[in-house]
């Protein structure tokens, strides 16, 4: 079911002479996923820097990772009402912007961050998890970026809490 109308990504290129061109504008649906919350995957990077030259969509393909260890996952997140979602850790440097709604950030040494429309959250690696205390959906545009892994005192903190099938969405 959907909580907000499914968001429309607009990505611009060029033609065969270099001049500016739209080459995708269309809604991309927002999936149900077993995490309790659903997901969009608008874009995607395998590399770092990008390129533009080339023009192959990269939603054509299923993500398969909540990020990706090479490139960018630009990715909406829809939140029920009255949802708690997993802990979890992912290897990246992540963007939370709250677009629409409440929603609470947890981290796992009992922190709360209580964020509004416009807010940022910047994730460094860290465990977290989100709930949506509200009798409204949320919605937050997530922006995750190839990082290395935390390391503290000689051990590496990788990605948990997750099964990486429970995350994957796109690519129909």
């Amino acid at each position: 079911m959907s909580m907000f109308p499914d968001p429309r990504r607009i990505v611009t290129g060029h033609d065969d002479e270099g001049r500016s061109i739209v080459v995708a504008d269309s809604t991309i649906r927002c999936e149900p996923t077993p995490v309790k919350c659903n997901f969009a995957v608008l874009y995607e990077t395998h590399q770092f820097p990008a390129s533009n030259n080339e023009w192959i969509d990269p939603i054509t393909t299923r993500t398969t990772d909540l990020s990706n260890k090479d490139g960018v996952v630009l990715r909406v997140v829809d939140f029920p009402p009255n949802t708690e979602t997993i802990y979890h850790r992912t290897v990246s440097l992540d963007f939370g912007i709250l677009h629409e709604g409440e929603i609470t950030c947890h981290l796992d040494d009992g922190v709360r961050i209580d964020m509004k429309p416009g807010d940022v959250c910047v994730q460094r690696g860290t465990i977290h998890g989100w709930t949506n205390y509200t009798d409204k959906p949320a919605r937050v545009y997530f922006i995750l970026t190839a990082a290395e892994p935390v390391t503290i005192n000689g051990q590496e903190l990788g990605s948990e809490g997750f099964k990486r099938d429970e995350v994957e969405s796109g690519g129909h």
